[in-house]
Order: structure tokens, then C-alpha cells, then sequence
């Protein structure tokens, strides 16, 4: 019996594919013979390659998606897909896949080019009633899958663990530290630099942990912001480390403080203590893109909705500005006692 060849379809950004592993990890538990292919762009494929519910990566990056549709077309064509699941629906992507010829097309409904989509799921994810893990799942309704078991997986084989463990040392990284990630890649609302920076100095003094400033080689400038703002000078391991390093210190941390962003998932997959924070606006809700299972670590300064930050352009808004770093401290508290 040949396998069945399935395709998930998932562009967007590292928080977006870490909330959608469990997708295939579901069709590996309901199905005995099937090959699960991930869609996705480079730079989240590493992540992917440590994911063991996943066969192959197809990597695409933007200008592909945009502008060089025929050669995706026929890549897929070459694999013979049996299925594919939109869970990030584009309609260059969904005129890829048809084109394709791939039989079974399952995406939302609720868009212009669903028709590209011959099973098709009704639900609206802005009114952010789920979390984006179980918005995910519940694509895989129309196979007859009703899961609602989120379940994260990370492995890296031991070759692999001992180098990225060596580079670790050789930065500087002890055991337990605490790592702050200030930055949020522009995909909510950033708590205040100088706050990190307060945070920094007091956990510091108060537990003699490690402290560590993490962030992407884009938020140089950020970083070296709130390093110069700390008294302590933490060891600042911005742009230093690739994602799948960047897992395996999450792993020898004590807690991981940050902002709503991709790496604070990471810190979530691999089982890492958190302390979160999230802007009461809508389309950034921690019901919806928080920490899985972890609501009792976000902290947020109000539960209603902030109309006035929902529109504001500054990445800091007041609503952030009002979750106190001596709240955030006690969080911190509670994380390293357990």
C-alpha cells in the first residue's frame, strides 16, 4: 500500500509553524501510513528539521511566493501530493496547489479564493475564540480527525546537541540563566526597553542568576539599548545564535521573558518556564497567540480592549507601559521557587 502524501501549507513566521507542528504530529497518530511535507519558508525550516512528525521540508522564500509560482507548481507536481491543508492561506499558494493538481485541497472558507478549496472549514480566527495551536487542528475535521491534543515535539540528535551545547559554552552560557528577548519582530507590542533593562539589573541581584539578552540580528540596535541602560551588563547574545541553538538554551534556562514572539514559543515547545507579555488588543490576544496552556504566565494590564493602542504606531504603547516591572519581577519570583 503506497503512503499517502500530505502537504500543510505554513509561510508565515517561526511562532506561526511551532503552533502548527502539532498538525502533523495528529496525522502521524491517526494515520499509519502517511508522509507529512511542510511548505515553508527557509529561515523557519530549521526548526522543522527537529520536528519528528515532519518527513520533508519544501523551502520557499518571499520573492517565490510572489513572483515564481510556475517553479513552485512544479515541485509539487513532482511529488505526487494526495492532500494539501492550508494552515496559512495565500492565494498564490492556493492557485499553486491547484494548479498542481493536487486532488484534495482543505483551507477556510471564508476568503475570496476559497473555491481553490474543495473542503472548506468555517471558522473566523480574528474573533480569537481558540488558540491559533487549535484553530490549526481543527483543519484536519474534514479527515476525521477531532483532536484536540496540542502536543510540541523537539529532537536533535546527540552529534547535533553536543555542538550547539559546545558553542553554548564557549559563549558564556551557564547553567539556569534567565534570558530576556525584548524584541517582538513587529508582531505586537513591545514592553519598554528601560523596563527590561530595570528587570535585568533586579533578578540579577536578587537570585545571582545569568542573565542573558537574546534577540534576532535585526534587533541589534535594541538590544545594545537596554544593555547600556542595565548596571550588571548581562551577556548579550543577540544575532549569535541560530533558532534550533537558540531552542537548546531555552532548554537550560530558568525562565524566558519576553514579549509576544516567535522564540517565546520556542521557549514553550521545549518545556522552558515563562513569564509573557501581551497588549489587550484583539488581533494580538494571548487567547489566541499566547503561551499554549501557560495563560497564568501572560501578563497583561487590563482584559479589555484598548482602542486606543489598537491604532497606535509606536511598538510601545501605554498599555504596556502599565504592566509594572516589580509585577513582572514576582512572576519572575514565582518561576525560579518552582
Amino acid at each position: 500500500m503506497s503512503r499517502q502524501k500530505i502537504l500543510l501549507v505554513r509561510t508565515d513566521r517561526l511562532g506561526d509553524i511551532i503552533l502548527s507542528t502539532p498538525v502533523a504530529t495528529a496525522l502521524k497518530k491517526n494515520f499509519a501510513n502517511v508522509h507529512v511535507t511542510f511548505l515553508a519558508r527557509h529561515y523557519t525550516a530549521e526548526i522543522l528539521r527537529c520536528q519528528p512528525h515532519v518527513d520533508e521540508i519544501i523551502e520557499i522564500d518571499g520573492a517565490e511566493i510572489g513572483g515564481k509560482i510556475r517553479r513552485l507548481v512544479q515541485a509539487l507536481r513532482r511529488r505526487n501530493f494526495d492532500l494539501a491543508i492550508f494552515l496559512y492561506p495565500r492565494p498564490q499558494l492556493a492557485w499553486a496547489v491547484w494548479l498542481s493538481g493536487i486532488p484534495q485541497r482543505i483551507g477556510t472558507g471564508y476568503r475570496w479564493f476559497s473555491f481553490l478549496f474543495n473542503q472548506r472549514v468555517f471558522e473566523h480566527r480574528k474573533t480569537a475564540a481558540r488558540h491559533e495551536a487549535e484553530y490549526n487542528l481543527r483543519l484536519l475535521q474534514p479527515l476525521g480527525i477531532s483532536t484536540t491534543d496540542v502536543e510540541f515535539h523537539f529532537a536533535l540528535a546527540k552529534i547535533e546537541r553536543e555542538r550547539v551545547e559546545a558553542k553554548l559554552n564557549a559563549l558564556g552560557v551557564g547553567a539556569n540563566p534567565v534570558i530576556l528577548h525584548a524584541g517582538s519582530g513587529g508582531s505586537s507590542r513591545d514592553w519598554p526597553p528601560e523596563y527590561f533593562a530595570r528587570l535585568a539589573d533586579l533578578v540579577q541581584r536578587e537570585f545571582g542568576a545569568q542573565i542573558i539578552l537574546s534577540g534576532a540580528s535585526n534587533e541589534t540596535e535594541l538590544i545594545d539599548h537596554i544593555h547600556r541602560q542595565t548596571t550588571t551588563k548581562p551577556l548579550s547574545l543577540c544575532g549569535r545564535l541560530t533558532i534550533t541553538e537558540m531552542a537548546v538554551l531555552c532548554q537550560r534556562a530558568a525562565v524566558f521573558v519576553s514579549n509576544s514572539t516567535g522564540p517565546l514559543h520556542l521557549a514553550v515547545m521545549v518545556g522552558t518556564p515563562i513569564v509573557a507579555f501581551y497588549p489587550p488588543i484583539q488581533a494580538c490576544r494571548p487567547e489566541r497567540w499566547g503561551p499554549y496552556g501557560r495563560l497564568s504566565d501572560v501578563l497583561m494590564s487590563q482584559q479589555n480592549e484598548c482602542k486606543r493602542c489598537r491604532h497606535s504606531v509606536p511598538r510601545v504603547c501605554e498599555c504596556m507601559r502599565a504592566i509594572e516591572v516589580q509585577t513582572a519581577l514576582q512572576k519572575v519570583r514565582e518561576k525560579i521557587s518552582i
